[in-house]
């Protein structure tokens, strides 16, 4: 096997266990075999039992043994709760969890928000919070790596007194985070989600969601004992030609456009391939402890960026 991270200090083994959600296409898929390919236990997983063990076959062909496959759908709480009790069963606990199961819509059709929310806010709260009793006490700590979006940054959200106090991690809770859902929800029905201060589109809105939680469970879990240190960090993988990005690029009007090219790091015709996109997010994984990369924090192209 050819390993990626030559540099840095290996505190994995065979032994490790890491998981990705919505592993069969794009970049869930390439940070799986990236994961594989370091040596890693890997468990590929999926909603579409199909396409999910077709992705399995295809990495095993390459080589890769080391991936299993196993049926998830993150927004279905009987689903979650089989897949805990038998990666609980199977092997005692886990390592890494790279959250990047998501769904797109690109409107606030009250039907379509509703789905979003359901996989891409409360499937994804969910099972990180289900698995957190499983995740091993080790030296090197434990990773949550969530592949978020620049699209959920906080400039996004029309209301500004919304985004004056999710600014401020001790300013909120989940339970503001989970009202906040449902008055957007409650927006969507009436027809008037964005004119009431969210954004444009379910899919910001569920990732504005999905960092501020990651923010207030990184702040729970600061300040865990040696050993049992668990460490959360989203990435923006970049505008990596998937199907999400395609959509992404038919849901921005001009003005949203450069807004977000202004704010850097955000051009139509930089394009990246999954191998590009999947780059941070594998470094996160497999990063150190003693490297001193921040919980909490967003990332793209290794460095640091601003929620706001």
């Amino acid at each position: 096997m050819e390993f990626l991270f030559r540099g840095f200090s290996r505190w994995w083994s065979s032994e490790t266990v890491a998981m990705v959600t919505g592993g069969n296409k794009g970049i869930g898929l390439e940070i799986v075999r990236r994961l594989a390919l370091e040596g890693l236990t890997v468990i590929l997983t999926a909603r579409d039992e199909t396409r999910g063990l077709k992705a399995t076959q295809s990495l095993h062909a390459q080589g890769l043994q080391n991936v299993v496959f196993h049926t998830l759908d993150i927004g279905d709480s009987e689903s979650r709760a089989q897949f805990v009790e038998w990666i609980q069963k199977t092997y005692g606990g886990l390592d890494i969890l790279v959250n990047n199961a998501a769904v797109f819509h690109n409107d606030n059709v009250y039907e379509t928000a509703v789905e979003t929310m359901k996989i891409n806010y409360r499937g994804t709260v969910g099972l990180t919070e289900e698995l957190l009793p499983l995740f091993k006490a080790s030296q090197a700590g434990a990773r949550i790596v969530t592949v978020s979006s620049w699209v959920g940054k906080l400039m996004v959200l029309n209301d500004e007194q919304v985004r004056k106090k999710l600014t401020d991690v001790t300013q909120f809770d989940q339970k503001y985070l989970d009202e906040l859902e449902q008055k957007y929800l409650e927006a969507c029905r009436a027809g008037n989600g964005e004119p009431n201060g969210y954004t444009n589109t379910a899919y910001r809105f569920s990732k504005v969601l999905i960092n501020s939680y990651s923010r207030l469970l990184a702040l729970r879990l600061a300040n865990q004992p040696s050993g049992q240190q668990i460490y959360l960090r989203l990435v923006h993988p970049g505008f990596v030609r998937t199907d999400i990005h395609r959509k992404l690029m038919n849901m921005l009007d001009e003005e949203a456009y450069q807004k977000l090219v202004a704010s850097g790091g955000f051009n139509h015709e930089e394009l990246i391939g999954v191998e590009e996109g999947a780059d941070t997010p594998v470094w996160l994984c497999l990063v150190p402890a003693g490297d001193q990369i921040p919980s909490g924090r967003l990332w793209f192209k290794r460095e640091e960026l601003s929620y706001t």
